[in-house]
């Protein structure tokens, strides 16, 4: 094999082996790689900020009814195909917005310590769509033994949908992690 061949094929390796790299990396930055519970922007689906979360881990959405000015708490699960179980609600005053009982026949209604429960709740969603307060600014997200104000990352007054989504390494280093 004469020079000009063997710099043609070593030329040739080096590009095929570029590419394949290249290829590489792009399928690693955008394949879908991390679980996680998404508030994306109602009409763009622009992703505002997201929490790394397992199948089968709880959060609870925490805030003060607009009316009564009472906490409200529903408690959520992450359940099998990306889905959303509620399991409780949680409130302190049965005025206007508030169930005065449980709504389905398995659920049951409880009352501990002046609050109000409704437990064995099963309504499944693939998605809770939400308006942040911007009367009053109280939207809190509870997992893992902490809690986000959900004002420090999204503005008062917006429309989100809120989703369990894998993320890819981009949509992670783009979006905001309210872990840290």
């Amino acid at each position: 094999m004469n020079r000009a061949n063997a710099f043609f094929i070593s030329k040739k390796f080096w590009i095929i082996s570029c590419c394949i790299l290249a290829f590489l990396v792009l399928l690693f930055v955008f394949m879908p790689i991390k679980k996680t519970l998404t508030f994306q922007d109602l009409y763009s689906g622009e992703i505002l900020a997201y929490v790394p979360i397992e199948e089968g881990q709880s959060f609870q959405l925490e805030y003060t009814h607009s009316i009564h000015r009472s906490t409200v708490i529903d408690t959520y699960k992450i359940i099998s195909d990306n889905r959303i179980q509620q399991t409780t609600l949680q409130y302190e005053d049965m005025a206007i917005g508030m169930p005065s009982g449980a709504l389905f026949e398995e659920e049951t209604f409880v009352e501990k310590d002046g609050k109000y429960f409704i437990e064995n709740m099963n309504r499944v969603f693939p998605s809770i769509n939400l308006s942040t307060s911007q009367v009053v600014v109280s939207h809190k997200l509870n997992v893992r033994n902490n809690q986000y104000e959900l004002h420090e990352y999204i503005a008062p007054g917006s429309f989100i949908t809120i989703e369990v989504r894998k993320l890819t390494i981009f949509q992670l280093m783009k979006g905001v992690n309210m872990n840290g």
